[in-house]
């Protein structure tokens, strides 16, 4: 999945590639600290609300928000490409205004916008994932299946326990 910004042809999209990485490796290294009792990332988020230290800097709470709606942004940008849309711009445009656009404030949105103008084309990105048209579809449909029931998991998760933030960065 962390190719994914690879498939979209731009160095633009490193900023986003690194942040998804960097959110896997906090929630990594909080697992590490403890496999027995961290065997599910619930497990992890209910023991820093536990501690009370979901609001400190670095917690894994804090990254699997951000991690989770990334992966928002992916679910609804792949979702716009497997309904046909063949303007990949519009798909992008679609997926932050859904998912990540209102967590910003106006310097990252800035940074965001400069990131959508450098989409490649529908025939370039497919052709990054490296499969014929068909192929790619199913991949991405294969995926879809699995991947969009995770993502509403995680989002119910953290709508259950109050730890959806509206606050922008």
């Amino acid at each position: 999945m962390c190719r994914f910004p690879d498939a979209l042809g731009s160095t633009a999209f490193m900023p986003v590639k690194s942040d998804i990485n960097g959110n896997i490796s906090k929630l990594t290294e909080k697992h590490k600290t403890n496999p027995d009792k961290f065997k599910t990332l619930q497990d992890i988020i209910e023991s820093e609300i536990a501690e009370g230290s979901t609001q400190a800097k670095n917690s894994a709470t804090d990254a699997l928000l951000w991690l989770k709606r990334g992966l928002e942004f992916i679910r609804v940008f792949l979702q716009c490409v497997l309904e046909g849309e063949q303007d990949l711009t519009v798909a992008a445009n679609k997926a932050y205004e859904e998912s990540l656009k209102r967590f910003h404030g106006w310097l990252v949105r800035g940074i965001f916008s400069l990131a959508l103008k450098a989409v490649p084309y529908r025939k370039d990105f497919i052709a990054a994932l490296k499969g014929t048209e068909e192929e790619v579809q199913r991949d991405m449909q294969d995926f879809m299946n699995v991947f969009g029931p995770t993502v509403d998991t995680i989002n119910d998760f953290y709508k259950k326990t109050g730890q959806d933030s509206d606050k922008s960065v």
